[in-house]
């Protein structure tokens, strides 16, 4: 029963008792059933992909991408291009190329003591990364208080 006076003293209650409230919900199970594919059999499965032209393509794009972490010369950029890599789910092949961009982001925001104001988005992002590949980063609004 719950009781509550508002300001001209009146009491109203009202009473939260129905038989739902007193059951007790019991989760439900999926009872799923156990994969029949054994992972051997997965690997062995034969792919048209194994070939040495797919191999020389897959490394050629693995150098587009690393120059890409070279020609990003604005932070943002750099920001950017790590969070579509790491959206992608490619984030360990790239693993040296962010923590080296990342390290030029921590060095830029600490000779940047001007206090120069710069968009909110670049300072979310920023601080998101940072914190995700296990930066100290405090919770602070503006770009000199982060470390």
């Amino acid at each position: 029963q719950v009781q509550v006076v508002d300001d001209e003293q009146q009491v109203v209650s009202c009473h939260l008792k129905s038989a739902a409230f007193d059951e007790i919900q019991q989760r439900r199970s999926a009872n799923y059933k156990a994969n029949i594919w054994q992972y051997d059999f997965l690997q062995s499965l034969p792919t048209i992909y194994n070939g040495v032209e797919y191999k020389l393509r897959v490394e050629n794009l693995k150098e587009n991408v690393k120059d890409m972490f070279v020609e990003a010369k604005d932070q943002l950029a750099k920001l950017e291009l790590i969070d579509i890599i790491r959206k992608l789910g490619l984030g360990d092949l790239f693993a040296e190329e962010t923590h080296k961009a990342l390290q030029t982001v921590v060095s830029s925001m600490k000779n940047n003591k001007n206090g120069e104001e710069e968009e909110l988005y670049m300072t979310a992002l920023r601080f998101k990364l940072l914190r995700l590949h296990g930066y100290d980063v405090s919770q602070g609004m503006k770009s000199n208080h982060y470390l």
